[in-house]
């Protein structure tokens, strides 16, 4: 037996993994892969969250590895860890693991913890010379310094980046760490196949107040968030909704803090349901019991900060709770991709959100432009605006006259100011078409209109009155002009 094996039973533990058939899109995906890498090109692959992005690299591994390629995956999270290692198991490929407690192999394929190898840089120097091909699990994080020490150090070797979110909250582009953009199937394209499960979403009417709530990096600073938020005046409503909405379906809540999660699952368990919380000061054997314990329905709702995200897996959990508000829309489609994963006797999966993601950063099924170049702030929420039943608060993307939920009519919206036909034949900005840009939210388009030409499309596509694109320059010339006298008296 492979030292693997030996060596993982002291870090993970569980059923021996079954070898995974892959699905025609995957099939297409390692092709596409291993075409790139021939031809000397470093690819970036995206698929949603839930689509497989695992079983994909593992079976390029399986196949460079086999020509004596040297592979070494780097995660940097323990459950993409295990993760990783499972599936590479599943497939009969020898591998070693660097990792805290895990003895260093020999195997040409490594599963490694990024700061592991980080801390063991100058141990590891010429063994990572020798790799040939770099798997950076969740590449979005690419960008970060602790990567490239490592990716420096593997001076040999081609990278392959898969993401489910492919664009970053601060508007960096990956095109300086992956040459060529490879797009799998989209979510509603999974979720036709019957490889995702369909989301049914629920915004009830919410008491938060983010106004004093600071923001750093583009997103809410945590603190600040988890005191805004960590309420009874939310919290209350969410347990209730729960009971409502899905009560006794395995559920997961994505709170703002550590506190947040303990005072949101304590909530739960005075509304009667069997809840706990887990976090980064627990152990590795409490956090997993707890999540063992959620999957066999002893647990039927699981609070967390960040342990629910990257790399956990969880097919039977059939809603999801939001309750930490965020700019990012990485994070938000990470978090409601935790419930799309497809299981036996789940048809839908739910997520209750209380605190205005979804009409922020739109439906999980829409396809959101990226690619590598930089500047895609805000692009990402270049999508259809969403509708909310004033009933049942069932949420769907614009279109419907009738809420699918509960049947009732939507009050009718007033008449467009620009027909469909001529939206048709219009000029759009920023790559996206008038169509599309008709159908955004204010706020979302002001940041991609970049110049006086986009401004004077922006009004004609919606309509806007005579003035509105010279105030909006004036705004932009005063704030332009303020911004350097404070920098010339600083």
């Amino acid at each position: 037996m492979n030292a693997i094996v030996s060596g993982q039973a002291s870090l993970f533990s569980g059923d021996a993994p079954v070898r995974p058939t892959l699905r025609p899109y995957q099939e297409r995906g390692v092709a596409e892969i291993l075409a790139c890498l021939e031809r000397g090109i470093d690819p970036l692959y995206a698929l949603p969250t839930a689509g497989g992005k695992t079983t994909i690299f593992t079976a390029v591994t399986e196949v460079v590895g086999a020509q004596g390629w040297e592979v070494w995956i780097l995660v940097h999270r323990r459950e993409l860890l295990k993760q990783a290692s499972d599936r590479l198991l599943s497939m009969g490929i020898s591998h070693g693991l660097i990792a805290p407690g895990a003895p260093l192999t020999n195997d040409p394929v490594q599963v490694a913890s990024i700061d592991t190898i980080g801390a063991r840089l100058e141990q590891l120097r010429d063994r990572l010379a020798r790799v040939r091909l770099a798997i950076i699990d969740e590449a979005h994080h690419v960008v970060a310094s602790k990567w490239q020490r490592v990716l420096e150090a593997m001076r040999r070797a081609r990278r392959l980046g898969v993401t489910a979110t492919a664009f970053r909250y601060d508007g960096k582009g990956l095109g300086e760490h992956f040459s060529q953009a490879i797009e799998g199937p989209a979510v509603a394209e999974l979720i036709r196949d019957g490889y995702l499960a369909p989301p049914a979403i629920f915004a009830p009417p919410a008491k938060i107040d983010l106004s004093k709530v600071k923001k750093r990096g583009g997103d809410y600073v945590a603190a600040d968030l988890a005191k805004a938020v960590d309420t009874d005046e939310l919290t209350l409503p969410a347990v209730r909704h729960y009971a409502r909405i899905c009560g006794g379906v395995p559920a997961v809540v994505f709170c703002a803090g550590v506190e947040h999660a303990r005072h949101v699952a304590k909530q739960f368990q005075a509304g009667g349901w069997d809840a706990a919380s887990i976090d980064g000061e627990m152990t590795v054997a409490e956090r997993d019991r707890a999540i063992r314990q959620l999957a066999t329905g002893r647990l039927s709702v699981l609070t967390s900060c960040d342990i629910i995200s990257e790399g956990t897996d969880l097919p039977v959990v059939g809603a999801a709770i939001l309750l930490r508000p965020t700019e990012s829309t990485g994070l938000y489609l990470q978090q409601v991709g935790r419930v799309l994963r497809t299981h036996p006797g789940k048809d839908k999966a739910i997520i209750i959100d209380q605190v205005g993601n979804v009409a922020k950063h739109g439906m999980p099924d829409e396809r959101r432009v990226w690619s590598l170049t930089g500047g895609l702030k805000g692009l990402e929420r270049a999508v259809t605006a969403t509708r909310r039943c004033r009933y049942c608060h069932f949420v769907c993307a614009k279109g419907p006259d009738r809420c699918p939920n509960c049947s009732r009519a939507y009050p009718k919206p007033p008449v467009a100011a620009v027909p469909e036909v001529a939206l048709a034949v219009m000029p759009g900005i920023a790559g996206l078409s008038a169509e599309r840009i008709a159908a955004m939210k204010y706020k979302d388009i002001l940041p991609l209109a970049k110049t006086e030409e986009d401004l004077q499309r922006v009004a004609a596509i919606k309509g806007y009155k005579r003035g509105w694109v010279k105030r909006i320059l004036e705004e932009r010339a005063a704030a332009t002009a303020y911004g350097n006298m404070q920098r010339r008296y600083a």
